[in-house]
């Protein structure tokens, strides 16, 4: 009787042990799967790679009569934001040349609530207003748009950019103002 006591505390020893030691190696893989995904997320976000559902907000440039909602070539945006690896959103307001305009305003407040917006895309004036939203962002949401781009405003330059890991600033083409977005779209090596 007294042996088959021993074997039976022996037993449960020896469970408890593998139990234990099963708990504690499920815990060690946790927790390193947990490190592992945590440095490839770092990975990513340093090397300027983005979501797959990132967004290019996209800003016109300022309103005409043929275009009361601002001028741009929303079709070639939309299309330079896809092919860069975007999900293209062009704000349906144009650009008034005003620090707290309605464009600004309503793209800070998109950046600010969405977490998404990862580039901004500003064509005429709409590229000086990149530069007004950039200005009025706080470090970590400068830091969040990994992608500038500005085409036909005169005078913006990458420095107005400093924590933003890609800049793009495009002149008029030959063909002209408005053609700059179409320009910028061919540019691109299919």
């Amino acid at each position: 009787m007294e042996q088959q006591n021993w074997d039976q505390h022996q037993y449960r020893r020896i469970a408890s042990v593998r139990i234990a030691s099963a708990f504690a190696l499920a815990l060690l893989l946790l927790t390193g799967s947990i490190a592992y995904a945590m440095a490839g997320f770092r990975l990513v976000a340093a090397s300027g790679q983005h979501p797959p559902n990132a967004v290019m907000l996209i800003l016109r440039g300022i309103a005409s009569a043929e275009a009361p909602r601002g001028q741009l070539d929303d079709e070639s945006a939309l299309k330079y934001a896809r092919r860069v690896g975007y999900h293209g959103e062009v704000l349906d307001v144009a650009s008034n040349g005003s620090a707290d305009g309605a464009q600004v305003n309503m793209a800070i407040d998109r950046i600010r609530h969405d977490e998404m917006v990862r580039a901004i895309y500003g064509f005429s004036g709409g590229g000086y207003n990149a530069r007004r939203i950039y200005t009025q962002l706080n470090r970590g949401e400068r830091q969040r748009i990994r992608k500038i781009v500005v085409v036909g405003s005169p005078g913006i330059v990458e420095a107005d950019f400093p924590e933003s890991a890609d800049v793009l600033i495009k002149n008029d083409p030959p063909a002209g103002h408005m053609a700059g977005p179409k320009a910028l779209l061919d540019s691109l090596s299919y």
